[in-house]
């Protein structure tokens, strides 16, 4: 799983990257129509063999992590400076029903990610919405 992907919505088709091409902390993640660089994600294993990850911005190395390491639903999601909270870390569960779409758990809280009404990243309950479904879609001549 080592590799840059782009992060696709399985409801909308949609991709994930940075709200206004921004990369500094606090950056939200929104999703958007397939054309920026922004959308590419590096997903790097937290421990070898552990089944968590972070996902890492590839230009300024922040990670996906969720605001102040909450646990509640519908708190946002993220870039932030590497630390050692496990907000910053994600657990990827794949859907034996749908081959090629996975859930991102946020470690913190056990939240999947999840956007809202206007397309902007957070985590929330467990609904089985396709909203809560992702592509990890290799990103062609990156990566391993």
């Amino acid at each position: 799983m080592d590799g840059v992907y782009t992060l696709r919505n399985a409801a909308s088709g949609l991709v994930l990257a940075t709200e206004g091409g921004r990369s500094g902390s606090g950056a939200r993640l929104r999703l958007v129509p397939e054309s920026e660089t922004e959308q590419r994600w590096q997903v790097v294993p937290v421990h070898p063999g552990a089944g968590m990850f972070h996902i890492v911005h590839p230009d300024s190395g922040k990670r996906f992590d969720v605001a102040g390491a909450s646990t509640e639903g519908g708190a946002r999601v993220q870039l932030w400076s590497a630390n050692g909270y496990g907000a910053q870390e994600w657990l990827v569960e794949e859907h034996v029903d749908q081959p090629g779409v996975v859930t991102l758990v946020a470690c913190i809280s056990g939240l999947p990610l999840d956007v809202d009404e206007e397309g902007r990243a957070r985590q929330w309950e467990e609904t089985d919405s396709p909203t809560q479904g992702w592509r990890l879609e290799r990103a062609a001549g990156r990566g391993k």
